[in-house]
């Protein structure tokens, strides 16, 4: 982590004081996330959400920061952009698709036609789905619910993967 992405955290907490009800109205909706200073870019703050995963926003979508246990809680705006990295190591197989035959019964409502088996075509589709669950803020002595962008890849053959 650099000095910078410190420097930034250190500086939203500043910032924390009680908004006024024109600045609530002014900056919209809000969601907290929880996570460690990442390296990042100018200009923009690195979020480690988790070991494998860093959400990336501009400085200025930060409307609130808070230490918390070792960590910091971040408040953006709900429509704030993110970049979103997430890093896994895996291998491709060959033949992993694992789809299995169909009866002659759905392979014709399927494929609009025919009798015998066929097999589904099992393309695998990604989308970054929002997730949030309760935090206990120890600072605050508050519980708050943090959300964090979350990997869901689904597969007609076998539901959810990730």
């Amino acid at each position: 982590m650099s000095k910078k992405e410190i420097e930034a955290f250190v500086a939203g907490c500043a910032k924390a004081a009680r908004k006024e009800p024109a600045e609530t109205v002014r900056v919209g909706p809000t969601l907290w996330m929880l996570g460690s200073p990442a390296p990042a870019d100018p200009g923009m703050v690195g979020l480690a959400t988790s070991a494998t995963q860093t959400v990336f926003l501009r400085k200025e979508d930060l409307v609130e920061v808070r230490e918390s246990d070792g960590r910091y809680l971040v408040c953006i705006a709900a429509d704030a952009n993110l970049l979103v990295r997430e890093e896994q190591v895996g291998r491709l197989e060959a033949g992993g698709c694992r789809c299995h035959e169909t009866e002659g019964a759905l392979a014709k409502k399927k494929g609009g036609g025919g009798t015998g088996p066929i097999i589904i075509d099992c393309q695998t589709t990604c989308s970054m789905e929002t997730v949030c669950g309760p935090y206990y803020d120890p600072q605050s002595r508050a519980v708050i619910v943090v959300c964090w962008p979350q990997l869901v890849c689904r597969n007609p053959c076998e539901g959810v993967l990730i």
